[in-house]
């Protein structure tokens, strides 16, 4: 007869022996196997990962099975990783933060800036669930450029290399709306201190310049400013078009009437010409017989 022997839980096993005259045969008990007989235990199969890579970058360390935790960091510019991941149990199903693995690998897995954390397990339905660590920190980006400035009136030439920035409008403009475009979504620009939106920042322009200061402030919190001088024209002097021309104004006349004065004969009369003058200075003096003859004339004509 056959003796119990130990009792074997969950194990399968074959049993194998002999009766005289009933030749041989097969058992398989369910609870006890018999002394004497061969015990052929299958490999227990467990939940763990035989590889964890991120498609392009590298790990902190070396994978290895028995180790849960792994790290890595990625630039700024990075926004998606692709996860890779194989278990050694055939019947395992892998899950990245909730969502089951297809094919070994789950992509576009978007980067925040910072911390992200990446919970793998594994898991086959029947045996102890596994569960490995990934963070993958990326850094934050120091691009705190601008790519363009807008202006409703006026314009620019905007460079890239280029902080500061002049712009001309005429009198009747007074207001102006600055539109500012970020090289990187993730920073944040400030108009004299209002924040940007793609509607821009309206500022009023009084006559004379105006300094526009545009602040740009990286995810990392690196600033850089931008200035902007605007000036607007002062209002033009035109004529007005009651008011006549000075060409046109005409002269009256002098209400004030010229007394005529009357012309004086004595005024008129010419003076002696030194000819006439000078004819009588040169008359000689009556010798003394002429004045004899002119004394006896006279006495003879009384």
């Amino acid at each position: 007869m056959l003796k119990k022997g130990l009792k074997e839980k969950s194990v399968k096993v074959i049993l194998v022996g002999s009766l005289v005259g009933m030749g041989t045969f097969t058992y398989m008990p369910e609870a006890w196997a018999a002394e004497g007989t061969s015990v052929i235990q299958e490999e227990a199969q467990t939940n763990s990962l035989s590889k964890l890579e991120i498609e392009g970058m590298e790990l902190d360390q070396k994978f290895s099975e028995d180790v849960h935790d792994y790290s890595s960091a990625v630039g700024s510019d990075v926004e998606k990783i692709t996860l890779l991941a194989a278990s050694p149990n055939e019947n395992a199903a892998i899950y990245v933060n909730g969502v089951k693995m297809t094919d070994g690998k789950v992509k576009d897995l978007t980067l925040q800036a910072g911390r992200n954390t990446f919970e793998i397990t594994v898991s086959d339905g029947e045996n102890e669930t596994v569960a490995y660590t990934l963070k993958v920190e990326k850094l934050e980006s120091d691009d705190n450029l601008l790519t363009s400035i807008g202006l409703s009136k006026g314009s620019l030439t905007f460079d890239s290399k280029v902080t500061a920035y002049n712009a001309s409008v005429e009198n009747e403009v007074q207001s102006v709306t600055v539109t500012p475009t970020l090289s990187d979504s993730a920073a944040i620009v400030k108009v004299n201190g209002k924040g940007a939106t793609s509607a821009g920042v309206k500022v009023t322009l009084p006559v004379g310049k105006t300094t526009v200061k545009i602040v740009v402030t990286a995810e990392n919190g690196d600033e850089k400013t931008y200035t902007l001088t605007i000036t607007r024209a002062a209002a033009k002097v035109t004529e007005s078009k009651g008011a006549p021309k000075e060409s046109e104004v005409q002269k009256e006349p002098s209400t004030e009437t010229s007394k005529a004065q009357p012309s004086s004969d004595k005024g008129n009369k010419s003076s002696l010409t030194s000819t006439e003058s000078s004819d009588k200075g040169n008359k000689s003096p009556l010798t003394s017989e002429e004045s004899s003859d002119n004394l006896k004339q006279s006495s003879g004509a009384s």
